[in-house]
């Protein structure tokens, strides 16, 4: 019988593989022309995931050895306060097989050593015509830093007014984007105003910047959260595949309490939990792999 993990883990690595295609590793599955990926959070699940497809593993360590410049470490740093510590060993021998391989110095968050890689030496840097690369567009521009990022997220919710908390996802201290802000501001690439004694801003020109980033993608997730979301799931759902009905159900529907806030950020509403565990933990599953599923085909409901 196929288990919820085995489900799960076939539809992130179908996930993965389609955001790496994209991105120019040798892989076949590629639908998320129109969904803006983010290096980082992709690199992260890569790891976890890792050692259940060794090719995914090494053919994405070909494309870091190149293209590592496009990586912003400070942010991944960042992320990973944020993270479950089970993320802390499989990106640690991520990082270590890189270090070792190009000579990087990504960070380690656990003593982990590195795994040995066969590389294909297919993958590259697809053209970045796509608008799924629009972050790669602007970090190629202004390097992998805070500003490229904020010059992608702006572009990406033109409609919209924001204040430096709501920057938060970006995975950069406040003060500093507070200083990035008005830098910008003072180009006269952002306008800015005063609003309940904060500070919004909003993109003056926003037709200049994605003339030079264009095309831009029809969605931006918020990658963040929906790591914040999937790992502790699936780390629950691991933790307690073996235990029983009732502590399974417990198990989940405490974790699901405990991420209200990230799940009506992106609008998800778990199932009801209910007296009949059985049937909880099949309407649990499959809320859950419907939700992954629309992530992997590249749907639009949580993008």
């Amino acid at each position: 019988m196929i288990t919820l993990k085995k489900q799960l883990d076939q539809l992130l690595l179908d996930l993965t593989w389609s955001l790496w295609t994209e991105l120019g590793v040798a892989g076949v599955k590629q639908t998320h022309q129109q969904v803006l990926i983010s290096l980082e959070e992709l690199i992260v699940l890569t790891a976890v995931l890792a050692e259940l497809d060794p090719r995914l593993r090494d053919e994405s360590l070909d494309w870091c050895s190149q293209y590592h410049h496009l990586v912003s470490i400070s942010r991944l740093k960042s992320i990973m306060k944020e993270l479950s510590t089970s993320t802390y060993v499989p990106l640690s021998r991520y990082c270590h097989s890189l270090n070792n391989l190009a000579g990087t110095k990504w960070p380690l968050f656990a003593d982990a050593p590195p795994s040995k890689i066969v590389f294909s030496r297919k993958s590259c840097l697809r053209p970045l015509e796509s608008p799924a690369l629009l972050n790669i567009r602007a970090r190629s521009l202004f390097g992998a830093s805070a500003r490229a990022d904020l010059v992608t997220f702006f572009l990406t919710h033109n409609r919209s007014e924001f204040a430096v908390s709501d920057l938060s996802e970006l995975g950069y201290s406040k003060r500093n984007l507070a200083i990035l802000l008005e830098e910008i501001s003072s180009s006269g690439l952002l306008e800015k105003h005063m609003l309940r004694n904060q500070l919004r801003y909003r993109l003056a020109k926003n037709d200049h910047l994605a003339v030079i980033l264009a095309p831009i993608p029809s969605y931006a997730p918020s990658w963040f959260t929906i790591l914040k979301i999937l790992l502790p799931i699936r780390d629950c759902i691991i933790r307690n595949e073996k235990a029983s009905e009732s502590t399974q159900a417990v198990e989940i529907r405490n974790i699901l309490i405990s991420m209200q806030d990230l799940l009506h950020r992106l609008k998800l509403s778990p199932p009801p939990f209910q007296s009949d565990l059985s049937s909880y933990l099949k309407v649990f599953g499959k809320w859950m792999i419907n939700i992954t599923s629309d992530l992997t085909q590249g749907n639009h409901r949580i993008l």
